[in-house]
């Protein structure tokens, strides 16, 4: 689950903005305020900072009853050199912290590929880290019937900051239609980060056709290069009982599902598959973010396997730094 760091008085801030339950308050508000509550109890292991011994009714009632999650307290908040964060912090941490100054919330932003809260906004960064109030599942096909999904722009309504992105998709390496996918999709995540990120792309070669990506690494650096995108890049090519079925993207607080291959879309910006769906799961949920986890294990553990067969020098590109794995 997610590791979340959150600032006594953000909690208290919280705890006391409780809306008119149902029917003298909002709806929204309720459904906002209980999801919160819900992840700070149960779906997150929590470090409350300044706290200071304070006694709160709140505070008493998120110790008891976690089903599994920890919290604990810190008097004080380590606050990192420049803002930054070293390299060993969980990549899948949530910071609500109370940062007065306004050039250091932007540091914190700028310096670091995490979600960060601040007294101000917390609100709202809850909201998009739960996509709180948004279609989490859009149709890929032509229809006038409900908003669909028909360009890889409408990724960045729901992309989160993030360090290290994953791609899963046997047919991504199709260079007929990776100018309209494949490369979209991460010069689309690329224009929301904040820092150089991680990339790992997992697909599939047959046996008999793997030498035909021998000088791939290079091919997709050069693209990259080509459309200004600056990560640090591998590549993964499973074999047939070494595959991978999913289709989809991982970064520190999101995944994506399709229904079917990446293939979206032609160089027309109409539609190559002939249809599907695109899920979108925040990884605060605890169904979610097991579900996703056990995928990425599979993940590692086949790149482990690759690692001992004659063709790995064939099959794994790059020095496959990814801390999602």
């Amino acid at each position: 689950m997610l590791n979340t760091v959150i600032d006594y008085s953000i909690l208290e801030h919280f705890t006391k903005s409780q809306p008119a339950q149902i029917p003298i308050g909002r709806e929204e508000d309720n459904e906002y305020w209980n999801s919160f509550w819900k992840f700070l109890k149960q779906g997150s292991d929590i470090v409350l900072t300044n706290y200071g011994n304070q006694q709160n009714i709140f505070l008493n009632k998120l110790t008891t009853g976690r089903k599994g999650t920890t919290i604990k307290t810190e008097d004080t908040f380590k606050k990192p050199h420049k803002c930054k964060f070293p390299k060993d912090q969980d990549i899948q941490t949530v910071f609500f912290i109370n940062e007065e100054s306004e050039s250091d919330k932007v540091k914190y932003r700028k310096n670091n590929g995490f979600l960060f809260g601040f007294r101000d906004d917390y609100p709202k960064v809850w909201k998009e880290l739960s996509l709180f109030g948004k279609p989490k599942v859009l149709p890929v096909r032509e229809t006038d019937e409900v908003a669909n999904f028909h360009s890889w722009n409408q990724l960045s309504e729901y992309i989160l900051p993030f360090s290290d992105l994953i791609i899963v998709d046997n047919y991504m390496f199709d260079e007929t239609v990776w100018d309209n996918n494949l490369f979209k999709i991460i010069e689309e995540f690329s224009r929301l980060a904040n820092v150089r990120f991680n990339l790992l792309l997992v697909s599939f070669a047959h046996s008999k056709y793997v030498n035909v990506y021998s000088g791939l690494e290079q091919k997709i650096n050069d693209k990259l290069k080509d459309i200004g995108v600056s990560c640090n890049l591998s590549v993964v090519l499973t074999k047939e009982r070494l595959k991978e079925h999913d289709r989809g993207m991982f970064t520190n607080y999101l995944r994506i599902k399709s229904g079917d291959s990446l293939v979206y879309f032609n160089k027309n910006g109409g539609f190559e598959t002939s249809g599907t769906d695109i899920d979108f799961h925040s990884l605060s949920e605890e169904d979610k973010f097991n579900a996703a986890y056990a995928a990425l294990v599979n993940i590692k553990n086949i790149i482990g396997k690759l690692k001992e067969t004659c063709e790995k020098d064939k099959r794994l590109f790059g020095d496959l730094e990814n801390r999602l794995i």
